[in-house]
């Protein structure tokens, strides 16, 4: 599975001829609700290659999920065609100028395109926002956290949570270590 942050500017209509260019066929949509951004989904005739649209409001980001068959293919032909950004792309560009993480739209994209397992470098650039001394960073750098939803993040959520100068920030990130432990609990059963 592959996730590819996308521009808003792609709306699904496009998403959709570019699905319909790969011989995929409309599957479902997924409305949005509390605990789920809205999602559609496009299949291959035979179910073996899913292409996911989610227009996720609570990072104000758009992002596309790849997975089976032809992941590689469809995912390069993202990146290509709808001016996709992977992981890769956003880490180099990072190593580049580290100083590009603080953009909220960077933020985001960090979050969403964290692979389920650790990754330092992720976990790198998040930490710092984490501990930034601008509140704005620090509760998008939560949000954004709340993706991989890594263990690793335990300790510094439950720092925030008792000593972030910051109240909001400081109320944010209880309900962000609540949230982790619950999901962390649910995926150790």
């Amino acid at each position: 599975m592959q996730r590819i942050v996308i521009e808003d500017r792609f709306t699904q209509w496009k998403v959709a001829c570019f699905a319909a260019d790969r011989g995929l066929v409309f599957y479902d949509k997924i409305p949005e609700s509390d605990a789920n951004p809205e999602e559609v989904i496009w299949a291959s005739r035979d179910g073996a290659t899913r292409l996911h649209r989610l227009d996720d409001r609570f990072l104000s980001i758009a992002y596309l999920v790849v997975d089976g068959a032809e992941e590689a293919s469809l995912a390069a032909g993202a990146i290509d065609e709808l001016d996709g950004l992977s992981l890769a792309t956003l880490l180099a560009a990072l190593a580049v100028d580290p100083r590009a993480a603080r953009a909220f739209p960077v933020i985001a994209s960090l979050g969403v395109l964290a692979p389920p397992s650790f990754e330092p470098r992720v976990f790198d650039h998040l930490s710092r926002l984490l501990a930034d001394e601008e509140p704005s960073l620090r509760s998008k750098a939560l949000n954004a956290a709340a993706y991989p939803t890594w263990p690793e993040f335990l300790p510094l959520l439950e720092a925030m949570a008792n000593d972030d100068p910051d109240l909001a920030v400081r109320e944010r990130a209880a309900v962000a270590l609540a949230a982790f432990r619950r999901h962390l609990s649910g995926a150790a059963t």
